[in-house]
């Protein structure tokens, strides 16, 4: 292989990261699983999701729901 300038491709396996010190401290629960709203704006639940593309690699989607009207107020798509 060295003769004729040849490499192997090596794949990194995927590690988490360590742990945020920020993230092991407690929060208060606000809502206490109360998901009822009766006015728009009152209550907002967000999520964030990632999917493998082969065209891209990972794809992170964040979105933000209104409890009230269960419309999206917003997103964010990052490659």
């Amino acid at each position: 292989m060295s003769e004729n300038q040849i490499k192997s491709i090596r794949v990194k396996k995927f590690r988490p990261t360590k742990k945020n010190k920020l993230a092991d401290q407690k929060r208060d629960n606000i809502l206490n699983r109360d998901f009822s709203a009766t006015h728009k704006n009152e209550k907002w639940v967000s999520d964030i999701t990632y999917v493998w593309t082969t065209n891209d690699g990972w794809c992170y989607l964040a979105t933000v729901l209104d409890l009230c009207t269960k419309k999206l107020v917003g997103h964010l798509d990052v490659k």
